[in-house]
């Protein structure tokens, strides 16, 4: 299908030799045509460069392609940005550089897009392991206050890589709608929900397109109190960001049990069990378990941590967990 709409599916990249030819071989062979590819190489150690070059020349895309070099490495959150501020399209996508998509993906959010005059458009994704795959259907309505309930609780996942959006969202809002580059914060998640805030309008595609590697040992990441505080550092800038929009009540029961479940790996994750920091953690939401489904398991340790006998908790979980 012809449509006059550009898109900017934007791919920052770094180390990833090993998965990002499949990753262009699926963008250069969409069947949506209108489209510009912004890669950023953000000082990658290895050949990831090279075969973005080969693929290009492979597809005879060169006239189709921004590539920004970063001469020292400056992270995700920085290379998205420069992304953003070097697309031209009426609407952008961002691609993880070591997955890939169904040849139809661009123009099915496109043709979505346009039937709902849509500022976002969104499907499903599949978790691909090296033995199974898993589908993750994702359901967006026209239902802004519902949407941004979605996306703060993260019924609807977090990250960009599923999402047309339309790219006045950001240029609007270009002080504000912004990766932070804070290695202390996934910022993921406050970008999610400021677009969320902004877009009126969404549209779905009932299909999972999106192919989400699992088995980039790169990309292996395991809960730490670290990751635990990072995710608490921009549960906090949400906030912030609601309370400045005046919308905080639209969002105040999602958000709380968000900070529960955030920080629930301090309870029940034996390799950072923290009960201490568990209990003095977004404080306010110690109780939203009463309204949320858990495991007979987990609610045993849940509310022991509520109980004068928290202390006990580590032990418990050393030998049965």
């Amino acid at each position: 299908m012809e449509h006059n709409l550009k898109v900017s599916v934007l791919v920052p990249f770094y180390n990833v030799e090993k998965y990002i030819g499949r990753c262009v071989e699926s963008l250069f062979s969409q069947s949506y045509k209108n489209i510009e590819y912004v890669f950023v190489n953000d000082c990658t150690p290895d050949k990831s460069m090279e075969v973005v070059n080969e693929a290009i020349r492979k597809y005879g895309v060169k006239n189709k392609c921004k590539i920004i070099v970063h001469e020292v490495n400056k992270g995700i959150s920085a290379s998205r940005n420069d992304c953003l501020d070097n697309m031209t399209g009426d609407y952008f996508l961002f691609i993880d550089s070591d997955d890939y998509i169904d040849r139809d993906m661009v123009e099915l959010l496109v043709e979505a897009a346009i039937k709902e005059n849509a500022d976002i458009s969104g499907c499903g994704y599949i978790e691909e392991y090296a033995d199974h795959s898993v589908e993750h259907p994702q359901k967006y309505t026209n239902d802004h206050n519902e949407m941004m309930r979605s996306i703060t609780l993260l019924t609807i996942k977090g990250v960009m890589w599923k999402l047309l959006v339309r790219s006045t969202i950001v240029t609007d809002h270009r002080d504000e709608v912004r990766f932070i580059p804070d290695r202390n914060m996934v910022d993921d998640y406050l970008f999610c929900c400021q677009i969320f805030y902004y877009a009126q309008r969404f549209a779905c595609v009932d299909r999972c397109m999106y192919h989400w590697i699992q088995y980039n040992p790169n990309n292996y990441t395991h809960t730490t109190i670290f990751a635990v505080e990072s995710q608490a550092a921009a549960i906090r800038k949400v906030e912030e960001f609601y309370m400045e929009k005046g919308v905080i009540d639209v969002v105040k029961d999602e958000l709380t049990k968000r900070k529960f479940i955030s920080k629930l790996p301090l309870l029940l994750d034996k390799q950072c069990v923290d009960v201490k920091r568990w209990r003095s953690l977004f404080p306010e939401s110690n109780h939203v378990w009463k309204d949320m489904y858990f495991s007979i398991g987990n609610l045993f340790y849940i509310r022991l941590a509520n109980s004068r006998l928290f202390f006990i908790i580590p032990i418990l979980i050393k030998f049965f967990k």
